[in-house]
């Protein structure tokens, strides 16, 4: 690349798609040094897989999303990175991606599977299922691989959702009755305010039913970032990575598609219970609080 005084200048195109990635300012001086570091991590990544031609500004944009945002970008080579390029190669359908990944990781989901001893119907279904979840995804969810957090080997990873999908699959046929997870009595913690003890004990079935009506009314697209941050435990950066938005973009719908939740739930709540606002707005502050901990539980059942 020429200056404009007609002095060849340094390639940098690693490090500037990564900084714009990061959305974090960077001093002229330090881009080569950068580039000097993502073009490392390219070849590191390549390495093992010579048929599979990801676009290396693709790939580290990629690890852009990945990393922390407090993390220095020398924490890139913290990852495992033939198995994130391989991940983000067969998430975006390259054909050699996809065909390295069969051979190499879709074995891990008989090992995963081995002890339950699925009948061989039940296995075939669970490696679909898995191929549908990790390579194919949907409009609303894109391939859970570009989720891949790449701190730890993409084998133990497909190995994990390959047993989860398993555990499904036999819990499903096994006939075994299922709590339901849309009950906030499970909200119910020692120490609470005997009156909302008393309002939640008393009122469960509306609550559940109106976080379930509400729930429906949610965009697929919110249903699927809840289900991804609670249920799968996907970070704001796996999630960033997985829709190829910047972190503080995931973060916000997520946040969106929490406060419709609940702002449908009060007025659905308001509908059928005659409460005052104060014991109303009491309840729904609890619930709210305690989000994190409890919506992986409301949703298991409810969410398609």
């Amino acid at each position: 690349m020429l200056s404009s005084h007609g002095v060849s200048s340094p390639d940098v195109s690693l490090a500037q798609a990564f900084i714009a990635a990061r959305g974090v300012p960077c001093a002229p001086e330090s881009l080569p040094p950068l580039q000097a570091l993502l073009a490392r991590a390219l070849g590191t990544a390549r390495e093992p897989w010579p048929g599979v031609a990801l676009d290396g500004a693709r790939f580290v944009v990629h690890l852009a999303r990945l990393l922390p945002a407090q993390a220095p970008s020398e924490d890139v080579e913290k990852f495992h990175l033939p198995d994130v390029y391989l991940a983000r190669a067969a998430a975006d359908q390259l054909p050699s991606a996809l065909s390295a990944f069969e051979a190499s990781f879709m074995p891990e989901v008989n090992a995963a599977v081995a002890r339950l001893k699925l009948p061989p119907s039940g296995l075939d279904e669970v490696r679909q299922l898995l191929r549908q979840r990790m390579l194919v995804g949907s409009q609303d969810a894109p391939a859970r691989l570009a989720a891949y957090p790449g701190t730890g080997p993409l084998s133990g990873w497909v190995r994990a959702a390959a047993l989860w999908l398993a555990l499904d699959w036999q819990r499903q046929r096994g006939g075994h009755p299922q709590a339901d997870d849309g009950d906030l009595s499970l909200l119910v913690a020692p120490g609470d305010d005997p009156e909302l003890v008393y309002l939640k004990n008393t009122y469960r079935a509306e609550f559940s039913a109106s976080f379930t009506a509400a729930l429906g009314t949610l965009e697929a697209r919110q249903r699927n970032f809840l289900r991804m941050k609670y249920l799968d435990g996907l970070s704001i950066d796996q999630l960033g990575a997985l829709y190829g938005v910047h972190r503080s973009t995931a973060a916000r719908w997520v946040v969106a598609a929490q406060e419709s939740l609940l702002q449908e739930t009060r007025r659905l709540l308001t509908e059928k219970l005659r409460l005052t606002g104060s014991q109303l707005d009491s309840v729904l502050r609890l619930i709210s609080s305690q989000l994190d901990v409890n919506l992986s539980r409301l949703l298991r059942s409810k969410v398609e």
